[in-house]
């Protein structure tokens, strides 16, 4: 399949807002090589929560109109109501809101959000979304057998072998259903790539082309003696064409794998171009050589900005940091595309 992204948006017209992610800081300086396609937050997220989430406002400024959307609304705690306060973003004149994947830690405030927006806003969701996972995250990195899980969960867990363990809360379909038809808001279901706007497109399903990037430990739930390998289909991300720049790719948590992701959108879209790759990795349970893999494939790459927030991990961006697009993503930390 392929999505026509080819009018594309003129450069400048596109500004995204981080609004919620792990860190904050007041101290983190804006970097004069990115000649303010990046520009840090300041003392103005003297106020704002982080919390493990994420959360991000995509602002288009084009023909005389402007039109604001949102991917992910953050964690359990909500910090992006506060935190959208802070830095003036009116959650009333969000126009689409993209969920990118099923995880409490990017649907968390949907509940608080909803009631916010004006009627007739969409909320767009692959229907894979409501499924429930479980974690169980080994010690030693190596990923149990799902028709295993049962037998051998209580052994690890005595033998001190799993560092996470336990069920993810489950995104309620029916309480979500029930709030959006409250507030007349229109929820879309959909596994299948969506046109935004003009050079701007969500991924639908995204394409393993390596099953070895998916996120290890993570299964579906399907009774408390029954697991299977989670091969996120429900995971979206988004893709847009910013012209004589190329393709900037955003992601909510990577799970697919990012390198699944950008190549994914190149085939999507024909544009093998990459200008900026802005999200979560999820790398920080992968070992070093894996991560040092990533690396030196974003450096093949060549994009003008790399910036790996929230799941990404401490270890990508050491490495990561070597390279002159990336960049620190905090929260309020702007990008002008």
């Amino acid at each position: 399949m392929r999505v026509d992204l080819s009018e594309g948006i003129e450069s400048g017209k596109i500004t995204l807002k981080v609004l919620t992610t792990n860190e904050t800081s007041i101290t983190v300086l804006s970097e004069e090589r990115f000649n303010g396609r990046v520009v840090q937050p300041g003392k103005s997220s003297n106020r704002v929560m982080g919390e493990h989430g994420f959360a991000l406002s995509i602002k288009i400024d084009d023909d005389d109109s402007s039109h604001l959307y949102l991917l992910d609304t953050g964690g359990l705690a909500g910090s992006i109501f506060e935190n959208s306060k802070q830095f003036n973003i009116n959650l009333g004149e969000v126009e689409k809101l993209i969920l990118s994947h099923g995880h409490f830690d990017h649907f968390g405030g949907l509940t608080k959000i909803i009631p916010e927006l004006k009627e007739g806003s969409e909320i767009y969701l692959n229907p894979k979304c409501y499924t429930q996972c479980y974690g169980a995250i080994t010690s030693s990195g190596e990923e149990i057998p799902p028709e295993e899980l049962p037998d051998v969960m209580k052994q690890l867990e005595k033998e001190g072998k799993l560092k996470l363990s336990g069920k993810l809360p489950l995104l309620n379909k029916t309480v979500i259903e029930n709030l959006a038809n409250e507030h007349k808001i229109k929820i879309i279901e959909a596994n299948e790539p969506i046109k935004l706007y003009k050079g701007i497109s969500t991924s639908g399903e995204i394409e393993l082309f390596d099953q070895e990037e998916l996120t290890k430990g993570i299964y579906i739930m399907k009774s408390r003696k029954e697991f299977e390998k989670h091969y996120f289909r429900d995971e979206t991300s988004i893709y847009i064409n910013v012209k004589d720049q190329g393709l900037v790719v955003i992601t909510g948590c990577g799970h697919c794998g990012i390198m699944n992701t950008i190549k994914h959108g190149q085939k999507l879209t024909g544009i093998n171009k990459i200008y900026a790759v802005i999200g979560g990795f999820h790398e920080e349970w992968n070992p070093i050589e894996t991560i040092e893999q990533k690396v030196k494939y974003f450096e093949e790459l060549n994009p003008k900005i790399i910036c790996g927030m929230h799941c990404t991990g401490f270890n990508f961006n050491k490495l990561m940091s070597r390279h002159p697009s990336h960049t620190l993503g905090i929260v309020g930390t702007e990008f002008h595309l």
